[in-house]
């Protein structure tokens, strides 16, 4: 579709017709003949004009999305206000949310990484050489901070381990703990997952969910990128969590780790809800809010019996 096409902000459909049909002026408010959305024509005409001074997505920079993030991350801890805000006549820009999104999970990744790479590197590294880490990279060079680095990002699902061939110094990677990948992994996501993909299901692949939103894809693409985000960062801070535990040896890990998750589950059922209710001005919303959020939770449950049948088969 041409850009300057004058579509419903909600659903898409082309308002030209309706243009077409003015006799004298431009009217200051319109309804889309289609989806039954209330809307400024100025909206319609020039959507940045709408663009939020707070939100990551509507920066013009890179910088510029850093320095929205803490207003934005604290907007998106609260749903309700969060979509109220970002509702369906803002500007949807697919690539600078993805784009910000990678940003964030980054830089948390980053974080988490290289508290992870000290952690391994005093479970298997000091534990059987009584080294220093000057001695250490003395003896094995560039390979040397290349263990640390790889194992920072993938300890304990991969391991590298330095290998000398034939007088030549090689990293070996090997697969860490099988166990890891259930236990630190898929445990703390899989409800979260099967949550998140059975939404996205009924929005997507059932033709009376279609007809009742009436929303356009990147309104869902815009949602889903957020609620795939907030997923990873709850892996990051379940590892990150643990990390600590295993630094400081007390019981912060077993509390919090009784809160992030439930907490996670919990945000994902009101911010689905809150988009259709709120940001995407569905009506009549009861309806679909209450069919998706029950064949969500019952989508995370049968994946949690799923893989925890098969981990223990």
């Amino acid at each position: 579709m041409n850009p300057t096409t004058p579509i419903c902000p909600k659903c898409g459909y082309d308002q030209s017709g309706e243009i077409a049909t003015w006799e004298t002026q431009c009217p200051l408010e319109g309804r889309c003949p289609e989806c039954g959305l209330d809307f400024a024509w100025c909206d319609v005409f020039d959507p940045v004009l709408n663009d939020l001074y707070w939100y990551s997505e509507h920066a013009r920079s890179i910088w510029g999305m850093i320095w929205c993030t803490p207003r934005t991350l604290w907007m998106l801890a609260l749903p309700h206000g969060f979509w109220r805000e970002v509702d369906v006549v803002k500007r949807v820009s697919v690539f600078r949310l993805f784009a910000w999104a990678l940003i964030i999970v980054a830089a948390m990744h980053l974080l988490v990484a290289i508290l992870n790479g000290y952690v391994a590197w005093t479970q298997h590294n000091w534990s059987s050489r009584s080294w220093t880490l000057a001695q250490y990279l003395q003896e094995y060079r560039g390979h040397g901070v290349a263990e640390i680095i790889f194992d920072g990002f993938a300890y304990p699902y991969f391991n590298a381990v330095p290998q000398a061939y034939s007088s030549k110094w090689s990293l070996y990677i090997t697969p860490g703990w099988s166990g890891a990948w259930y236990e630190y992994l898929i445990k703390p996501l899989v409800f979260e997952t099967g949550f998140i993909m059975l939404w996205l299901i009924v929005l997507l692949a059932i033709p009376q969910s279609r007809r009742i939103a009436q929303i356009r894809s990147a309104h869902m693409i815009r949602a889903m990128i957020l609620s795939v985000m907030i997923l990873v960062l709850t892996y990051e801070l379940t590892w990150l969590n643990r990390l600590v535990y295993e630094l400081t040896i007390n019981k912060m890990y077993w509390q919090l780790s009784r809160v992030v998750v439930p907490a996670a589950v919990i945000w994902q059922l009101v911010f689905w809800a809150s988009a259709i209710g709120i940001g995407w001005r569905v009506r009549p919303w009861k309806l679909l809010v209450t069919l998706g959020t029950v064949a969500a939770l019952l989508g995370g449950l049968a994946l949690s019996i799923y893989v925890f049948l098969g981990s223990i088969s």
